[in-house]
Formats: C-alpha cells, structure tokens, sequence
C-alpha cells in the first residue's frame, strides 16, 4: 500500500485566503404562515410546492453532510495511476468531520466542520462554521460560511460540541458573495458559489474563489480553485480542479491485545482505540519493539470488483511490509485478526459495543 508523501497544498484555503470584513448578521428565521382555527391558506400552487420541497430538501442536507468522510481509497487510484504528488497530479488526503451544532444566534440549522490534510489532525485544513437556510429566489439551499477569527479557540468541537459554549457571530467573519448555493439533483445536492462574486485582493490583483460541492447518501465531494478576476484563468488548484472524492466513513471501537507473554496464547488489551474505516491509523509499539501501524479502510478490489473491509498491520507505516491481514464484507460491523503475536478486534462504535468490549476479560 503506497504512502502519501505530505505537500503542500496549493490552494488549502481558496476561500479562506479572502478576509475583508463582512457584514456579520444572525441567519433569517424561515417565515411560518399562520393559520387561524378552521381557517385554509391558499397559495400559488408552483409557490406553496416550491416552499414544501425546499423545507424537505434543507433537512436531507442537513441529514448528508453530517459525518466523517475521507478520501483514503482516491489517493491509492491516484497512486496506481502514477500520480503519487501533487505536482503529478494527485489529488490531497483530507478527512472531513461535520457535525450538527446547535447555536441559535447563528441560525435553525448550522453545521460545524473541521477539516485536516495528510492525515495529520494537527494540519488543519478547512475550519467552518456552516449555517444553512432556504432560499426561495434561488430555489436552492444557501449555505453562509462563517470564517472563525481564533481558529485555536474552537478547535476539536467535531468531538467535543461543548467547546463552541459561548461562541458569538462577532467570534467569526462572513464573507459577502461567498456563499454557497445548492440544488438537488435526484438523490443528491450539487452547487457552488456565484460566479465571480467571492472576491479579494487589492485593485489590479484581485482573485476570486471557485468552491463547489456535491453531497450523496455516501459522499461528499468538493473542488476549489483561486482564479485571476481579470482574465478568469486559474491562479491555483489542486489535481487540475477535478473532485476529491470524500467517502463516508464509519467508526470503530477497536481493542489491541498482546500475548501476556511471548509465545503463549493468553492475551491482555492494551489499548481501547477509536478509528474509521476510510484509511484510519493507528501507530504504535509491539512488544518486542518493532514499530507498526494498525489501518482499517474500505478497499476496493480489482479482483472481485467490489469493496472489501480491510484490517492490515504493517512494519513501519503504510509504505512498510504486510504482517498480518484481514477481511470482511464492506458493511460489517465487526472485523478481526489474530496472527498470534497480536490481536485486534473491532466493532461498529455504539454505546453497546463499547460496554461489550469492556466487560470483556481483558486477558483471555
């Protein structure tokens, strides 16, 4: 399994590379009409149909987004196709955590995500607070970022959403012209920002960003590039402005034993670790002294043509030889391997495996 050799990316933060201050308001209320007792109102049919789905097509979004997704499994097609840097064209390794978040002052529906490259959640990549609402004149979905000031402060609330207690719209920048706008297209919402209205920089050097998005049951995507305003040419992009490709991700709690003494078959847990199945990692020190990484991903095979849940220790990290493997269906939700010298067993990560994994002897 090919590594990722970190670079640095190009256009990290198309949007964020903007930052002229912005009015800073409280999303709108969607207006409810009212309805006095044995009273009906009537509408325009195409007004009263275009309001309904747009309700429904706000709450699915809200519903799409939210996760963990990565794109593992895009960087290994890049890799085989000779693409192994972004100046080869390879597209970067970004993990995406969205999360519900519920802050009134910002609006009924708002999204809180936190992105890193690299697979280091250390290099922060996009950081956003989302907030989401019907748009009737558009007949869309529009999404208004909200550029957090003190990126620090806020960090880790995909974990933890007590972190964002006290959070305040003067605590963030919105930037006009660069919202996002969203469309269904059958099971899926697809859309961007306006053309040329995400502006920055001074006179005579002025760029805009080109940010688009596509969600899916099991998906979400995004492309972003930083344009010249007076020719339209691009400036910077990534992977020639084609998607990186996010897949949903599912969490696993896991337990990694060890032989309680080397050779014999007893084991003890040595750690309780969380980890996804789209590339996730876990590093660490056998015993014996030997440093190896723990991966669990969905991994397609070229053999069957199908996705396969994949467990593989290797020597090193993810460029060093295979120990130990092990495989299942793409959507169970438990997967082991025991080669002796070591043991790992992961569940689906619910309140119930948890408690199963620990009221499990920790040596047997």
């Amino acid at each position: 399994m090919p590594g990722f050799k970190a670079v640095a990316l190009i256009a990290a933060s198309a949007v964020g590379l903007a930052t002229s201050a912005a009015a800073q308001q409280t999303a709108p209320e969607a207006k409810t009409l009212y309805r006095p007792p044995n009273a009906v109102t009537v509408l325009p049919a195409e007004k009263s149909e275009n309001l309904r789905f747009l309700d429904l097509d706000l709450n699915y979004v809200m519903q799409l987004w939210a996760g963990d997704f990565d794109n593992h499994e895009q960087l290994q097609f890049d890799a085989d196709a000779g693409k192994k840097t972004l100046e080869s064209g390879a597209h970067l390794r970004v993990h995406s955590a969205i999360r519900k978040v519920d802050l009134p002052a910002f609006g009924k529906n708002v999204l809180y995500l936190e992105e890193y490259k690299n697979n280091d959640p250390t290099s922060i990549f996009r950081q956003r607070i989302y907030v989401l609402e019907k748009d009737e004149t558009e007949k869309a979905i529009k999404v208004t970022m909200h550029f957090l000031k003190d990126r620090k402060k806020w960090l880790g609330a995909h974990n933890d959403a007590k972190i964002l207690n006290g959070i305040k719209i003067k605590d963030t920048q919105v930037l006009a012209g660069c919202e996002v706008y969203l469309r269904r297209d059958v099971d899926a919402f697809q859309g961007g920002m306006k053309t040329k209205t995400c502006i920055f920089g001074e006179e005579g050097k002025k760029g805009y960003s080109d940010y688009q998005v596509r969600l899916e049951p099991t998906k979400y995507w995004f492309r972003d590039r930083i344009m010249d305003f007076a020719t339209d040419k691009p400036r910077e992009q990534v992977a020639d402005f084609t998607w990186h490709q996010l897949e949903r991700a599912r969490m696993f709690a896991c337990m990694v034993d060890f032989p309680k003494t080397p050779g014999k078959p007893m084991m003890t847990t040595d750690k309780y670790i969380v980890m996804h199945d789209q590339g996730g990692t876990y590093f660490f020190n056998h015993p014996d002294g030997r440093p190896m990484v723990l991966t669990l991903r969905n991994n397609w095979s070229y053999g069957m043509y199908r996705e396969t849940l994949v467990t593989v220790v290797q020597e090193g990290d993810e460029s060093g030889p295979t120990l130990a493997y092990g495989w299942s269906a793409p959507g169970a939700d438990r997967i082991g391997i025991n080669p002796t010298w070591m043991r790992v067993q992961c569940d689906l990560d619910t309140p119930d495996n948890r408690k199963f994994q620990q009221d499990l002897r920790s040596d047997s």
